[in-house]
């Protein structure tokens, strides 16, 4: 096996002159386009803002794991367990007992929120009217 250099048959086309943005030093966006760093400064927003996003469910994913280190693997099983049946199946009582029972598996009981106060219209919408639901399972 040999290492040597051997130049292939290939031409190659490349010039000596230099190009626009070369000389002056400045983006030539009508050959090159805009700059992806300029979209991305635009498009991406401030580190703390995608940070606050996801503040819920890192502080959950802590909980869950300061529960896996203190109580054993079971804990953040049954907790998600919980959390899951109460967001598939709201309660029949209303949808305030759904929202407390939330709260309290996901720590969140201790404060007030907008929801609290005006009510969550997305989950209210999804619950059905328990007198209506009586009304139709009794024939009334």
């Amino acid at each position: 096996m040999s290492f040597k250099f051997e130049p292939g048959t290939e031409t190659n086309t490349a010039t000596v002159l230099p190009n626009a943005s070369s000389i002056t030093g400045l983006q030539d966006i009508v050959r090159d386009g805009p700059s992806k760093s300029v979209n991305d400064a635009f498009t991406q927003g401030h580190p703390l803002e995608s940070r606050l996003g996801n503040w819920e469910s890192s502080q959950l994913g802590m909980k869950l794991h300061m529960q896996r280190q203190i109580y054993g693997l079971h804990a953040p099983l049954r907790t998600m367990m919980e959390i899951q049946s109460i967001q598939k199946n709201p309660a029949l009582l209303g949808s305030r007992a759904s929202r407390i029972q939330l709260d309290i598996l996901l720590g969140k009981d201790d404060t007030i929120d907008i929801s609290d106060v005006f009510g969550n219209n997305g989950l209210e919408a999804d619950t059905p009217d328990i007198h209506r639901m009586l009304a139709k399972k009794l024939n009334l």
